[in-house]
């Protein structure tokens, strides 16, 4: 992990309005190195079945684990748990 920062594709509606699908983000992949994730962060994440998520943290439970979900109430109905070395790191800027 040399490059501190990694670009990637959104795919899917869960994000909407925040993040729109073949938005483009950019992701700080050394953002917790020295510091924990916090509510109300983007990030991006390997999921258990090998996929890359974006799902903004909505709470912080203990044992460096955190909740996370998508913007998109409706089309977000996942909500689920990752640990923080799951985590690639935080979104910073968005494009189209």
């Amino acid at each position: 992990m040399c490059f501190p920062f990694s670009l990637h594709v959104v795919s899917g509606h869960s994000m909407q309005p925040f993040l729109n699908e073949g938005d483009r983000v950019v992701v700080f992949r050394w953002a917790y190195f020295l510091s924990q994730p916090k509510k109300g962060e983007v990030v991006v994440f390997h999921g258990s079945e090998g996929k890359t998520y974006v799902k903004r943290i909505t709470a912080v439970k203990a044992k460096n684990e955190f909740v996370v979900e998508g913007d998109n109430k409706v089309d977000s109905k996942r909500v689920c748990l990752v640990g923080k070395k799951s985590i690639i790191g935080k979104v910073v800027f968005k494009y189209s």
